[in-house]
């Protein structure tokens, strides 16, 4: 059975998708993006669950996810009655909690990233090179080399 333009493009198609998705790179993405999701509910759940309930302790109660403004002239008790009415409302504690786990996973990234910074130099320096760059040819020698092979002249 002969394939039409179509079948033949959608089949091309279809091949580079797949070529593209079962890449190691496209794989690592997405096993980084589940990561990251878990990361940001695991922190969302330090920061309401027990960093708020201390500080909202030591400031008198205050807990950050009912904090709003209403725009306009009437007043609410709290945010469910005020959306439940329809009132345009900037909930500003919300924002808070949010800008919280930012900081907080900016926080644990930068730990990550110098963590392995950090590992990343030590292997570095076990696979020291044992060659060296001659000062006046740029050319790589032996590490304990007088001389350079390529210009002749003397290296320390």
């Amino acid at each position: 059975m002969k394939k039409t333009k179509v079948q033949k493009s959608l089949s091309k198609t279809l091949e580079g998708f797949k070529a593209f998705a079962f890449k190691g790179s496209a794989i690592d993405i997405a096993i980084g993006m589940m990561v990251g999701a878990a990361t940001t509910a695991v922190i969302s759940s330090l920061i309401k669950d027990i960093i708020n309930p201390p500080i909202a302790k030591l400031i008198s109660g205050i807990d950050f996810s009912q904090r709003f403004f209403v725009l306009g002239t009437k007043q609410y008790e709290s945010l469910a009655s005020a959306q439940e009415a329809g009132a345009v409302v900037i909930t500003y504690g919300n924002f808070i909690n949010s800008l919280f786990t930012f900081l907080i996973t900016a926080f644990v990234l930068f730990l990550l990233v110098s963590w392995i910074g950090k590992i990343n130099k030590k292997e570095e320096k076990k696979e020291e090179s044992n060659t060296k760059v001659c000062p006046y040819c740029k050319s790589e020698i032996a590490k304990d080399a007088t001389k350079c092979a390529f210009c002749t002249s003397s290296v320390k």
